[in-house]
């Protein structure tokens, strides 16, 4: 049984990834927990809380070692908290494989496996893979703005695979349930239904075509890099993975939004101006997971945003709504 830890266990993504590897019976699961709360939001899922933080780190990092983590995933989307884990990680690998030469007893390294996104890869309609580089002189484009920082940690992360066993994974904009990342837009629909206006503004480019992901194909995503991380590690195969099922019009995918949100109105398209985080919703990915399905064996089951908006519409009304009742 594999011992993982998940920095970000309550969070969207991290809630998928924990409940997938306890389904699994495979995975004794543990969540770092800031608040005591925290804890008994982990425990009521059944996972172990770890309580601490990145910032207050003694906790955490001396139980990484007593209950014997063999994996740490970061899935809670920090720039600068991020950097930090991955510098305390090394110490810690460093430590362990210097514990295990002087006793003679050989170890496994320590895992890391880091969330990034596929924003990285900037805006194209052209084709690319986790194979092109980022952020480079011969990259086909820059970063989006917004995470311009995170080709630096992916080359950090990579950097410390002589004490860490590393992978780095690229969902694209993930959607399903709560829809984390698409409130704002899916908020001033139904914002303008319920005050009787005739149109609504979004400040969103309609003719870009995001690379797309169910938060359920991310979470089986992380699930098997967890399991595939000791087997790929050292043997060359470039460990980064983007994680994309879908490209799909903006327009198409606002505009059946609306229709399964009752609002019956008119869309003005604002564009994304200035917004960083409208920018980079704005991206357009022409993605490929060819390698995950190959390589890491992932299979994703969700294919399509658009098809099934009516469930995904539906759903999130549920969730806004248990949000406003306090559930």
């Amino acid at each position: 049984m594999v011992n993982v830890l998940v920095i970000g266990a309550t969070g969207y993504i991290g809630q998928a990834l924990t409940q997938s590897l306890l389904r699994s019976g495979n995975h004794r699961v543990f969540g770092l927990a800031r608040t005591p709360q925290k804890a008994r939001d982990l425990r009521r899922e059944e996972v172990i809380p770890i309580q601490g933080s990145i910032s207050d780190s003694v906790g955490f990092l001396t139980a990484i070692g007593n209950l014997h983590i063999n994996v740490v995933v970061d899935v809670a989307g920090a720039n600068h908290e991020s950097h930090i884990l991955l510098k305390q990680l090394k110490e810690l690998g460093i430590a362990r494989i210097e514990k295990a030469r002087k006793e003679g007893v050989p170890v496994p390294k320590l895992g890391f496996i880091y969330c990034s996104g596929v924003w990285v890869h900037g805006s194209s309609h052209e084709p690319v893979n986790d194979l092109v580089p980022v952020a480079a002189s011969n990259s086909p484009c820059p970063p989006a703005e917004l995470t311009s920082w995170r080709p630096k940690l992916e080359n950090e992360t990579l950097a410390a695979s002589d004490v860490l066993d590393v992978m780095v994974i690229r969902p694209g904009l993930v959607y399903g349930r709560s829809h984390a990342i698409w409130t704002g837009f899916f908020d001033a629909i139904i914002d303008a239904k319920e005050k009787g206006q005739e149109s609504v503004a979004l400040a969103i480019e309609p003719d870009s075509r995001p690379g797309l992901i169910h938060v359920d194909d991310v979470a089986t995503g992380f699930h098997v890099a967890i399991d595939k991380l000791p087997l790929i590690s050292g043997t060359g195969v470039y460990p980064i993975f983007d994680l994309v099922t879908s490209s799909e019009s903006m327009r198409d995918i606002m505009e059946f939004a609306a229709k399964e949100l009752g609002f019956s109105g008119k869309i003005e398209w604002m564009g994304a101006g200035d917004d960083l985080f409208a920018k980079a919703m704005s991206t357009s990915m022409n993605g490929s997971s060819g390698r995950a399905q190959t390589i890491l064996g992932w299979e994703p089951k969700r294919i399509g945003l658009v098809q099934s908006m009516d469930v995904y519409a539906s759903a999130y009304k549920a969730s806004k709504s248990q949000v406003l009742n306090g559930i």
